[in-house]
């Protein structure tokens, strides 16, 4: 009776080993499988965030502050340069502004075309929010660097005059469109001192 349970279990742990082994290197070549699909889909994420760089690098900083640049790769560089007070107001002006700013800034063309234009254009008298967020406006007052239509590998300093109703530090949101027609946004975080 025990020769004939040992030859059983011996019969049975020899059919076991087979089939433990077809089971094993099905396992196996799942694993391989879901690895080749992991090292696929791992692939496609690095392309898709090399293609995301293009459109953040560069602008993945919140706010600027003078002196900061803002760079769209191979589009454009923007720098704030200074912010000045000016006591001086245009008698024929419409507007009747708390404070009239002086902006001085610098922009170079990196690569930046579109059709119907002879270079870049950056003109910053639009998205003026005030200290207490109302909207400023452009403000006709002595301007004596005047921006340009920039070519490729140039660089233009300029000047904008803007009024606010409300004195103290102010916000530029600037927005416009690269030469891929990308939208590209800044915000620009001015102290006047």
């Amino acid at each position: 009776m025990k020769k004939k349970l040992l030859s059983i279990l011996l019969c049975s742990s020899m059919m076991l080993v087979p089939t433990t082994s077809v089971f094993a290197d099905e396992k196996d070549d799942k694993i391989f499988e879901l690895e080749t699909q992991i090292q696929g889909m791992q692939a496609i994420i690095d392309e898709l965030q090399k293609e995301l760089a293009k459109y953040t690098e560069g602008s993945n900083q919140e706010e600027y502050k003078i002196g900061d640049t803002w760079t769209v790769p191979n589009q454009w560089t923007l720098t704030i340069k200074s912010v000045e007070e000016m006591d001086e107001r245009n008698e024929f002006a419409e507007t009747s502004p708390e404070a009239v700013y002086l902006i001085t800034y610098e922009y170079e063309n990196l690569g930046y075309e579109a059709e119907g234009m002879n270079g870049l254009f950056i003109d910053l008298i639009d998205g003026i929010m005030d200290s207490t967020g109302k909207m400023g406006y452009s403000y006709p007052n002595d301007v004596t660097m005047y921006p340009q239509e920039t070519p490729i590998g140039g660089k233009c300093e300029a000047q904008s005059c803007v009024g606010v109703d409300n004195a103290g530090d102010f916000k530029i949101n600037f927005s416009t469109y690269d030469g891929n027609s990308q939208e590209q946004k800044a915000v620009f975080s001015l102290e006047v001192k």
